[in-house]
């Protein structure tokens, strides 16, 4: 009866979706003739089943399992038909062939759903489970699979079957890694191990303490396999080290059993946990400029380029696996290569050659391997569409054009064959670059079209906003300049909401910035910004810059903010906006003057040809000078501060107000200028102009400072304090500084040993406070993890300051009105250190920030705190408080040594300017 019940299922499937295989071969199941099943027991047939599916005879495996289903059918032993059939699937699974594995494994639940409850049919059924949502998952149905595993969970906690759980959870997080629910697949798999953190793993002991309980209590193999899961889902969250040490462990312990199998897919993990960290270094090499990090980006690539050799020389059973390492490691190869051809000018062991043979080579490979055969599978379809995208990367172009349309069109053809949308979308979207690419632009559009059509019938924004970034390019270069600026509008608004939503599941997911984000900002600037532009176009610009500022700073944080309102829309608006905004080969300076009744929005514009190499080099020259106050002001100081100002300011400066507030918005290229020392050639700008900058480009809250209400935390240290590193020296001015400041702000010190995160966080949470100083050493960096504030007994990470600040609103709805770093530094060498800076004013939600760009004279500092205070508690607004202070220092002729701008140019305000 179930026999012909199989058959029934085959057909019906064959009937309603079509035949999954193309090979022109019957199934496996249609090509063995009957079986007696008096030739041997079943029970026999099922154990001779396992030996062959262990020895990889899967045709073997499937020909006694069918024996054994007869049997079983013939007996009336329903339950272990049942099992058989379940067996049968996987087996199927393995040669591919989806139609029987589906009929085979659907069969079974049915014949399972007849069977009186019982300890072994609950087995038996999650067992099948299992079966099932490895199928679904292996066909792209990532979401039936989790709902699968789930159920089968569900049923190994009711037999009390802790390794059915274990390995049942390790199953839905593979689930959830491919439907992009990467901390959730973290928090299962240490759920798995019986870590319950929610994926934090800021206190390690409780995760190795785990992993000790794990290993020692599972059986190898199985071992092997969780901490390959665990370290694939922690390299997803941004765990990166970590992923590397518990992927080594795996590792080792696979080497130990002798599995080859474990090694190669192991090691595969491990290759990208080491591409990862590649791409984190060089990422912060790209925005430090700092050397070390040159260096480790490159100690990881070839770490990386190495371990995938190792994976792939593994024989193995798997057809894909091998390729799948191949098709990584030839990403990286033409990746790596593109990066040292950009180093070669500075970098004299830059040698990109080298790697043009491995290339060539790795790509023969892969045309002479079976990847143009591969039966359909989600593996299939995504292993040629990768290896399409990477042979348009390659110079040798016409013949890679061919392979690539090849490749994409059977892809595609496996797509629709599995009825497999969301790959559907991406193969079309790859056919478009294609012919994007050939200069076929007809037909590169109506491909990005269909493509876009599907991802949206998916609600899958994040193929989306990269079909609409690619229809945008399409329409410029066809010269359809307002089809590309909606284009690009909608994949900023798409991409805006991909990064936040990612953000606020997988705090630690990171696009790279560099690589992903800002060249569509940048691209869409430069279509704004053409000769032509009208006052549209233009304000649409000042908009796409400051979304640009608060992308990059997002992804820097690792977080998303949504309670932020538009600089524009204060009541008190400030004099001017200026957006600098700086392009490959010139600088754009936009103004914005307020609205009024009767002045619509005005925003001028004025390009400077100056190259963003050119501009950079002397903006890095200027913050260099400014380090040390022996340095002399007229010869070395002045005309790079001349020629910044006449780049930025002199084109635009007949349109300024005379005097008043600006706000520069400024995204993190330039953030490290100190724009109050931009001179005309008679004055400073800070003599003219209060100045505040906009490191967030949009503002937390628009509540002014009231000092008839405000009430201030000040904490500093004027001792060499626990947590200090040896290079920093005790800042022995600053409890004189806070004395000063605590003699005009009613407010509660902490001094010394008393500045203890605890008592910090204790402070904050049980107290209104409208001020908070403090007077300790910082440093900012484009590092999220070197970007930190001392307290006497540990350093504070930014991340970890925003927490206690979090915590602090969750207690009191008062807003923090202003947040004083007065002794910390940008991280030297750092071209994008005043990230940290800005991360540091965004995380705490302060309407105003003050810090300094580099480390002052504590002595001077103290007096200008002091000063500045004092001009506060008259009502006069935060910005020209400031200002006043700085002019200050540079016309008291009574203190001419403080007249250099070592002492005053470093403190910025930032945020809110009343």
């Amino acid at each position: 009866m179930v026999y012909s019940l199989l058959l029934l299922y085959l057909t019906r499937l064959r009937n309603a979706v079509g035949l999954f295989l193309f090979t022109g071969i019957p199934p496996v199941l249609s090509q063995l003739n009957p079986i007696t099943p008096s030739i041997q027991s079943a029970a026999q047939s099922i154990t001779q089943g396992r030996t062959y599916y262990a020895a990889k005879e899967y045709q073997q495996a499937i020909h006694f399992w069918r024996q054994a289903a007869q049997g079983y059918e013939t007996q009336g032993d329903t339950l272990h038909h049942a099992q058989a059939l379940s067996y049968l699937s996987l087996a199927y699974q393995k040669l591919h062939q989806w139609t029987d594995a589906d009929a085979a494994i659907t069969a079974s639940l049915t014949l399972l759903d007849t069977v009186a409850e019982s300890t072994e049919r609950s087995r038996l059924y999650a067992q099948a489970l299992n079966h099932q949502g490895r199928l679904e998952l292996a066909l792209g149905r990532a979401e039936s699979a989790l709902a699968t595993w789930k159920q089968a969970t569900q049923i190994y906690q009711q037999l009390d079957d802790d390794i059915g759980v274990t390995g049942s959870r390790f199953n839905q997080a593979q689930a959830m890694e491919a439907l992009g629910f990467y901390r959730r697949a973290c928090q299962i798999s240490l759920q798995a191990l019986q870590v319950d953190n929610h994926c934090n793993l800021s206190e390690s002991g409780e995760l190795d303490a785990a992993i000790n309980t794990f290993t020692q209590h599972s059986q190898p193999a199985f071992t092997v396999v969780g901490l390959r899961h665990l370290g694939n889902v922690l390299r997803l969250v941004g765990h990166w080290q970590e992923s590397n040490l518990i992927l080594q462990q795996a590792l080792d312990l696979a080497a130990q059993i002798d599995s080859p199998s474990n090694q190669s897919a192991t090691l595969f993990s491990l290759g990208k946990t080491e591409y990862a960290l590649y791409r984190q270094a060089k990422d912060l090499w790209e925005r430090s400029n700092i050397i070390a990090n040159r260096k480790t980006a490159k100690k990881w690539a070839i770490k990386s380029l190495n371990t995938y050799q190792q994976a792939a020389a593994i024989n193995t059973d798997s057809t894909t696996l091998p390729l799948e390492v191949q098709l990584h490691r030839l990403r990286l190869l033409i990746e790596f290569q593109q990066w040292l051809q950009t180093l070669e000018k500075t970098d004299t062991t830059a040698n990109p050659a080298e790697f043009t043979p491995q290339i060539q080579s790795q790509v023969e490979t892969l045309l002479s391997s079976p990847l143009a055969n591969l039966p359909p599978s989600k593996i299939a379809i995504y292993s040629r569409l990768t290896f399409a995208q990477e042979l348009l990367q390659l110079p040798q172009y016409d013949p890679n054009f061919s392979h690539a349309l090849n490749y994409s069109q059977t892809a595609f053809n496996q797509a629709k064959t599995l009825k497999n949308q969301r790959a559907e979308s991406e193969v079309l979207g790859t056919l478009g670059h294609i012919y994007e690419q050939n200069q076929q632009w007809k037909d590169a559009q109506d491909l990005t079209h269909q493509a876009l059509g599907s991802a949206q019938s998916l609600d899958a924004e994040d193929l989306a906003y990269k079909w609409l970034w690619q229809s945008g390019r399409i329409y410029w270069q066809q010269q359809q300049k307002e089809n590309a600026i909606h284009a690009y509008d909608a994949s900023i608004n798409l991409l805006d909401s991909v990064r936040r939503n990612l953000l606020a599941i997988n705090p630690g997911v990171q696009f790279s910035f560099l690589d992903d984000v800002r060249p569509i900002y940048q691209e869409f600037l430069q279509i704004l910004l053409q000769p032509d532009a009208n006052l549209d176009h233009l304000s649409q610009a000042t908009r796409i810059s400051e979304a640009l500022q608060l992308a990059e700073l997002e992804d820097f944080l690792r977080c998303s903010f949504t309670n932020l309102v538009s600089i524009d829309q204060n009541e008190n608006p400030p004099d001017a906006i200026i957006y600098p905004i700086l392009l490959e080969d010139r600088l754009e300076v936009l103004v914005k003057l307020p609205q009024s009744e009767s002045s619509p929005e005005n925003v001028y514009r004025y390009t400077t040809q100056v190259s963003a190499k050119d501009f950079s080099q002397t903006l890095y020259d200027l913050r260099h000078q400014l380090d040390d106050p022996k340095n002399p002001v007229n010869t070395l100081i002045l005309p790079s501060a001349q020629k910044l100002y006449n780049w930025l300011l002199q084109s635009a400066q007949a349109d300024l107000p005379q005097t008043g507030t600006l706000v520069f918005v400024l995204d993190s290229t330039l953030q490290n200028l100190p724009i109050s020392i931009l001179h005309d050639g008679q004055h400073y700008l800070v003599e003219t102009y209060n100045i505040t900058v906009s490191l967030g480009s949009q503002l937390p809250n628009l509540n002014p400072l009231s000092p008839t209400h405000w009430q201030g935390l000040l904490a500093g240290i004027h001792k060499k304090a626990e947590s200090y590193p040896p290079k920093l020296p005790a800042l022995s001015s600053v409890w004189e500084e806070l004395q000063q400041i605590h003699n005009t702000v009613p407010s509660q010190l902490l001094e010394n040993q008393q500045f203890t995160q605890t008592n910090f966080r204790n402070q904050l949470i049980d107290h209104p406070f409208s001020v908070i100083h403090l007077a300790t050493h910082g440093e900012f960096s484009s590092d999220v993890t070197k970007t930190v504030i001392y307290a006497w007994d540990k350093k504070i990470p930014v991340e970890k300051f925003g927490q206690l600040l979090q915590q602090r609103e969750q207690n009191r709805s008062e807003p923090i009105q202003l947040l004083v770093l007065s002794a910390c530094q940008t991280a030297s060498g750092d071209k994008r250190a005043a990230l940290g800076l800005a991360g540091v004013a965004l995380r705490t939600n302060a309407s105003s920030t003050v810090a300094s760009l580099w480390r002052v004279s504590d002595n001077s500092t103290a007096q200008l705190m002091d000063d500045f205070y004092q001009q506060l508690n008259q009502g006069i607004p935060k910005a020209e408080a400031l200002a006043n202070v700085q002019r200050k220092f540079i016309n008291n002729p009574d203190n001419s040594s403080h007249q250099h701008p070592y002492y005053w140019a470093a403190f910025i305000l930032a945020g809110n300017w009343f």
